[in-house]
């Protein structure tokens, strides 16, 4: 792995200066586990370090959950890469077939789970629990991230600090991976307040008790336990954060730079462009159109037909999820070229940064995990009243679903929706057991991400996945 690789040559320079005799000083330059976790501020420093790792990669993250599905098609200006996604036929080569971001992130988090329960440092006591609980957290969506998208992956539960670590892990099945995610919330959950910070950006950019509640309830639906999904659903929509729906008529306000972070967040990836890391988000690169009076996107992906024929002109969400150019296209250089609406960045002058939020769990969604749940407990009834608060949000009226099996492809529908480009269709699909029947997509092992080929000519103790 391109992760293991770093972190062994890391570890054979501590190496270096661990032997005995002369050369058993270290350097004050070589930064070491038992050096570095000494104060309340090194804790803070190791555990942002985490969130950093789930900032990269933010189109990764999107390109998984919604590509090789009816969510994303190509343009005349997607690369190859992207034509693979649109099409579903994924190489273990393409250049979104790769974990190193995650990976790295978990040994952060193992670093932090591992070292700094032992810092003394008294000003740490009012927030170590916390600490840890955020770890928890970040490692199980980590591995959340991974399972859902390879299936079955290496688990790694410490860090990588000397040379006695096990560099080719062999793979674990999903429901030990399901495992751990769970035991990982759980810990999170007893560990995180509901409202942890006294700022908005880290109560929604951090992990609190509604987004390991709102994780917990997608992992139980992905394990089809519905009671503890709707169960713990309810915890989140009753939560003391005092979480809302925006009204309809602020849709937009959910995704724009300049009011991201609202009521109805639960948990999303900060980006800012006034900070170093806030022109990373590259969604905004790979969704807008090119830019004539500024500098916008590559228009690499675009809605579907299907998405587009899911939105009709009345639905409040519609313009918000998808525009046109239309005939006159400023600021952008072409016209009537449509493109996702959900990431336009923040413009200064000419120049557009790629800065928005990528939105996690928001309690739309958590709504709507509730009304599946109850809804396959044979509540149907009250599935209904969940639906259609989301129904009503948008704009379009009451379901006419009635039946059971009607409901749940009702529910299917609004999530389609609802939720279209964060990255949850090609994970509902799966799940439900619906990806053949709504994407025409036959091939069983497209059920699941290819291995990334360069980790599995590392590692000898990697299988690739079937059909790869």
């Amino acid at each position: 792995m391109k992760l293991i690789k770093n972190i062994l040559i890391l570890s054979y320079c501590t190496a270096i200066f661990s032997c005995s005799k002369v050369t058993d000083q270290i350097p004050d330059s070589i930064i070491t586990p038992s050096n570095f976790y000494k104060t309340a501020s090194d804790a803070d420093n190791a555990i942002n370090s985490c969130y950093d790792a789930l900032q990269a990669a933010s189109e990764s993250y999107e390109v998984w959950g919604d590509g090789r599905a009816d969510m994303l098609a190509s343009t005349d200006r997607s690369l190859s890469s992207q034509l693979q996604v649109a099409s579903g036929n994924v190489s273990s080569s393409n250049d979104y077939v790769g974990w190193g971001s995650l990976y790295g992130g978990i040994n952060r988090c193992n670093s932090v789970l591992k070292n700094v329960p032992s810092i003394t440092d008294p000003a740490l006591a009012v927030r170590k629990d916390r600490i840890l609980g955020e770890a928890y957290f970040l490692r199980a969506m980590f591995y959340f991230f991974l399972t859902r998208t390879y299936e079955t992956v290496p688990l790694i539960l410490e860090p990588y600090e000397d040379l006695n670590g096990n560099f080719f892990p062999a793979k674990s099945s999903r429901q030990v991976i399901f495992d751990q995610v769970e035991k990982d919330l759980k810990m999170a959950e007893s560990l995180v307040p509901d409202v942890p910070f006294t700022n908005l950006v880290e109560n929604k950019g951090k992990a609190s008790k509604g987004a390991a509640r709102a994780a917990l309830a997608d992992l139980y639906l992905w394990e089809k336990k519905y009671q503890q999904a709707a169960d713990i659903a309810n915890l989140v929509i009753t939560s003391p954060a005092n979480y809302s729906l925006v009204p309809g008529a602020n849709y937009a306000s959910i995704f724009s730079t300049g009011t991201r972070n609202t009521v109805e967040s639960i948990f999303e990836v900060q980006f800012n462009y006034s900070f170093l890391e806030g022109n990373s988000n590259t969604l905004t690169e790979l969704f807008l159109p090119i830019g004539g009076s500024i500098t916008a996107g590559n228009l690499r992906f675009m809605p579907s037909n299907a998405l587009m024929a899911a939105l009709p002109a009345n639905d409040n969400r519609t313009s918000i999820t998808y525009k046109n150019t239309g005939p006159n296209p400023a600021p952008y250089r072409d016209a009537n070229k449509i493109y996702v609406a959900k990431y336009q960045g923040t413009t200064v002058g000419a120049t557009l940064y790629y800065d928005n939020n990528r939105m996690v769990y928001r309690l739309a969604e958590v709504i709507l995990f509730r009304a599946e749940a109850l809804n396959e407990l044979n509540q149907t009834t009250a599935a209904i009243i969940l639906l259609n608060q989301i129904r009503t949000r948008a704009g379009i009226g009451v379901t006419t679903a009635v039946t059971q099996a009607d409901v749940r492809l009702a529910i299917e529908r609004e999530r389609f929706a609802e939720l279209a480009f964060e990255g949850k269709r090609y994970y509902d699909l799966i799940r439900t057991g619906r990806y053949a029947a709504v994407t025409g997509f036959t091939e069983v092992n497209w059920q699941r991400w290819p291995l990334p080929a360069l980790e599995v000519t590392k590692n000898p103790n990697l299988v690739q996945n079937p059909g790869y």
